[in-house]
């Protein structure tokens, strides 16, 4: 019998839909993985570390308690950003998918180790400060006793040392073997699994109890509960800054115009925490993701959820996410900022490249001046060009006192000159 020609079933379409959303995750993941976190990983350490060196640039007497803070968390960040790089990144930029096989696996142990305690650091450094401003805001008497620069810089010391132990179990979990095909001449290393990972005990114990109380959800909690209760301080300074200088009436019009050291030492404490805050909430919205991947994986069985897909598709949006949020710091530092932003400009000028990129900028907001030296209508309109002091109107504004009281004086001594 001669078989007919049948019509296509739908199974053939749903497989063929099927396939298409395979190569498509698999590519999205290869320019998540790839192209995207290789852009975000070297663009992110160039400015921490620009960050650090702002950081540390400022005198000791008045660096206050909270850079050591960030400086602790970008150090710990910008470690994460390498050990990213090399552990899905490169991979995927050379050899165009993750390796499991070949020479490059023997950096693998090491890796993953370091890779999940800059993790651990980073969540422990950002929940440090987050308790830090709690106090700072709610409890300002009981910060006063625990928020000196002594105590930060121990505790800091502390919580990374206690990061790294707290991660060394990941370095026996896996481990780097030979398979052989036909002789010991003919072998190819391989990264594989321990006895240690897949004994149930230790994976309860430790993955499960340990990593969801001290990693993944309860200081994900934690952080969402302090962030939301610093926010609410926060609105209810900026209502009673608001109620005491009233709108429309004179007493606001003093507040605006007000200068004194106490005002502004406000204002910058008022920027700063939301400039914090902003920090923490932007590491939160980061790390939700990989505690929800996390708590699937403990529900629906490690085996399962990594046969599926769409689940190594989240995960490399999770630890996309991560990157995005080690690589983001410093445009928060600079927005919101103030001393930031002239550190930087003083740190960007103090090299010849950074002067001459400043100085063309400064000409192309203002063409009338000139780059190479003071003209005249730079030295006349000085203060129209680049702006004017408090001082300078002060000073104008005393010496046409002085002259016009001249001026008086001189007519009653002198009256025959009217």
């Amino acid at each position: 019998m001669v078989p007919s020609d049948a019509a296509p079933s739908p199974t053939t379409f749903i497989d063929v839909l099927f396939g298409w959303a395979v190569s498509f995750i698999t590519m999205l993941s290869h320019l998540l993985n790839g192209y995207l976190t290789a852009f975000f990983v070297f663009t992110g350490i160039i400015l921490n570390l620009l960050s650090v060196s702002i950081f540390l640039r400022k005198e000791r007497a008045g660096t206050p308690a909270i850079q050591y803070y960030l400086v602790t968390l970008t150090l710990w960040q910008t470690a994460l950003l390498a050990n990213a790089f090399l552990l899905y990144s490169f991979p995927n930029l050379w050899w165009g998918h993750l390796v499991s096989q070949g020479t490059y696996v023997y950096l693998y142990p090491y890796v993953y180790t370091f890779a999940n305690t800059t993790h651990t650091g980073s969540v422990w450094i950002v929940l440090t400060l987050t308790i830090d401003r709690y106090l700072a805001l709610c409890q300002p008497l009981k910060h006063r006793a625990i928020g000196k620069k002594r105590r930060v810089r121990r505790l800091m010391v502390a919580v990374s040392i206690m990061a790294i132990v707290f991660s060394i179990p990941r370095f026996f979990e896996v481990h780097v073997v030979l398979l052989c095909e036909r002789s010991e001449h003919n072998c190819v290393a391989a990264i594989d699994r321990t006895e240690l990972f897949d004994n149930r005990l230790y994976w309860t114990i430790y993955h499960v109890i340990l990593a969801m109380v001290f990693v993944t959800l309860l200081p994900c909690l934690i952080l969402f509960a302090l962030t939301l209760r610093i926010s609410i301080a926060l609105r209810s300074a900026i209502a009673k800054r608001k109620s005491l200088c009233a709108p429309n009436s004179d007493i606001d019009t003093r507040c605006k115009s007000m200068k004194s050291s106490r005002y502004n030492s406000s204002r910058k404490d008022h920027k700063s925490n939301i400039m914090l805050v902003l920090v923490i909430a932007k590491f939160l919205v980061s790390d939700i993701l990989p505690t929800v991947i996390d708590v699937l994986e403990h529900l629906v069985g490690q085996s399962a959820f990594m046969r599926s897909p769409l689940a190594s598709l989240f995960v490399d949006i999770s630890n996309f996410l991560i990157v995005l949020n080690c690589s983001s710091n410093f445009w928060v530092f600079f927005v919101w900022g103030k001393r930031f932003r002239r550190s930087c400009r003083k740190c960007i000028k103090s090299t010849h490249i950074g002067a001459c990129i400043y100085d063309m900028a400064q000409w192309n907001t203002d063409s009338e001046v000139s780059l190479c030296a003071p003209s005249s209508f730079t030295t006349v309109n000085v203060t129209k060009a680049y702006g004017s002091t408090e001082r300078s109107f002060r000073y104008k504004r005393n010496m046409e006192l002085i002259v016009s009281r001249t001026d008086d004086t001189s007519s009653t001594t002198n009256p025959s000159r009217t």
